[in-house]
């Protein structure tokens, strides 16, 4: 169990070592978009800018997409065969299942609770990984499935199927077992997921109402669904609106304050 769990760790420490340099990158930029630091050269209509801007979008990649990352990432450390096959096994088989779940929502939603034609982010419940719009289950679904893939392939991946089947040996054999597993799963999924989204959400007027202990719990929930990825479902809410003020107390916040500094 110990030596599962350490290697657990170096796979899911292996996305993490991107994040660095893409940090760094994403902070330098927005500095050098800042007029308070580059006076005129941060003329959005400036060659300078624009040229700092696509530095930036290609800084966001790592952050943009951190489940598919983490899910292809994670046969690094638990395959126990032909890692590189392992790998794009995950990948073919994350997409697979967004793309199950994009289409079950799109005929469907309204049965899973889940409106499907709002827009990505916010309190929607919605993101989109590499293009397909599908239900938010961020690091925690990358995890999963990734999980899931790895075993079928740690089983499967060296089964020897007879001289006529030998085409569909390897990664296509692995591929076709994963592909009727990811059926279920996206169902599940979607069945189960919206009420864990709105299980996080409906805790928003209990931290309203509750004084003290709601600050308690709101902090709570944003520091220890930090690895999950969900604790945008907290914070969200609150900081951009509309669970306090319709903007969010982000912008309440500075807007009073430069009035406050006014009078």
């Amino acid at each position: 169990m110990l030596k599962f769990f350490q290697r657990l760790g170096g796979a899911l420490f292996a996305p993490v070592l991107l994040f660095p340099f893409a940090g760094l990158t994403v902070a330098l930029t927005i500095i050098l978009k800042n007029p308070d630091f580059v006076g005129s050269l941060a003329n959005p209509n400036g060659l300078f800018y624009k040229l700092v801007y696509i530095i930036e979008e290609g800084g966001w990649t790592v952050f943009r997409q951190l489940p598919l990352i983490f899910a292809v990432g994670l046969p690094i450390g638990l395959a126990k065969k032909a890692h590189p096959r392992a790998c794009l096994s995950v990948l073919v088989t994350y997409l697979t299942f967004n793309y199950f779940i994009n289409a079950i929502l799109t005929f469907w939603g309204p049965s899973f609770g889940v409106d499907f034609t709002q827009n990505i982010g916010g309190v929607s419940g919605l993101t989109t990984i590499a293009g397909i719009k599908t239900l938010d289950t961020s690091i925690v679904g990358a995890i999963a499935i990734s999980g899931l893939t790895i075993y079928i392939h740690n089983r499967f991946f060296d089964t020897k199927l007879p001289d006529f089947l030998g085409i569909f040996q390897g990664s296509a054999l692995v591929g076709m077992i994963a592909f009727i597993a990811m059926i279920p799963a996206a169902y599940v999924t979607c069945l189960v997921w919206p009420k864990v989204q709105m299980g996080i959400s409906s805790l928003q007027t209990l931290m309203i109402s509750s004084g003290t202990f709601g600050v308690w719990l709101y902090t709570l929930l944003e520091r220890i669904l930090i690895p999950t990825g969900l604790h945008h479902f907290v914070y969200g809410p609150f900081i951009f609106g509309p669970a306090v003020v319709d903007n969010g107390i982000q912008v309440f916040w500075a807007c009073e304050t430069f009035y406050s500094e006014k009078l």
